[in-house]
């Protein structure tokens, strides 16, 4: 957590990221830390879970509302045998365009 908030302070990120898992589930804490600095006001921050570890519809609606009440933009299942996987790359790589970022190697 500490060197992500020192990250924050320095660089300008177009768009951030931010796994359920990172720093022992803090996602949400990093959200709120990100909303907290002027830069980052409206710089979108997606929230995603990546890894193999099943969660139910209602636990993944619950954690995207409780994103999108913090100012994320939403929390998406990246993981790859998901059905959804491919539409929720298409919608980062949207928001992605729409921050004039790109999420995909040049």
């Amino acid at each position: 957590m500490a060197e992500a908030m020192r990250s924050l302070r320095h660089d300008g990120f177009q768009m951030i990221v931010i796994e359920l898992n990172f720093d022992e589930s803090r996602m949400l804490e990093l959200l709120q830390y990100v909303r907290t600095i002027e830069h980052y006001k409206q710089v979108p921050v997606v929230c995603v879970h990546g890894d193999h570890q099943h969660l139910s519809e209602a636990v993944m609606r619950n954690i995207d509302v409780a994103v999108k009440a913090l100012g994320g933009v939403g929390f998406l299942d990246l993981e790859e045998d998901g059905a959804s996987h491919p539409q929720n790359c298409r919608f980062l790589d949207r928001v992605a365009a729409q921050s004039g970022a790109s999420i995909r190697p040049s």
